[in-house]
């Protein structure tokens, strides 16, 4: 059940927000990784950057309203996919180590190779 706060918005229960982020369906995932209307708990952030499907990760990755771990980057840039690792070269609000840079620098992909190279040229 959902009550309405003062300003006539709906409020999310925590049930609510786990049946959402755990829901069978990927694009269901997806949107809850995208939502800015509740905050995730750090068990919420870590399955959804480990998720298997590749854009519910993008999705968390793009989220600014966590810290995340050194093992949470350092995951996000070597992910499988070129889009999370895009996503974690773009982000800021963590300094990477020379070898993360080295390493992005010289990535398979163009895109994130691209990433480095504008980071380099943006404050943290």
């Amino acid at each position: 059940m959902t009550d309405l706060k003062p300003s006539g918005k709906k409020t999310i229960t925590p049930a609510q927000i786990e049946r959402g982020l755990t829901d069978a369906e990927w694009l269901v995932r997806y949107g809850w990784s995208r939502r800015t209307d509740y905050a995730p708990t750090p068990e919420q952030v870590e399955r959804g950057l480990t998720d298997a499907e590749w854009l519910v990760r993008y999705g968390w990755s793009r989220r600014t309203d966590y810290a995340p771990t050194p093992e949470q980057v350092e995951r996000g840039l070597t992910d499988a996919d070129w889009i999370v690792r895009c996503a974690w070269a773009e982000r800021l609000g963590y300094v990477p180590t020379p070898a993360q840079i080295a390493r992005g620098l010289a990535d398979s992909d163009e895109h994130v190779r691209d990433a480095w190279a504008e980071r380099s040229t943006r404050q943290p």
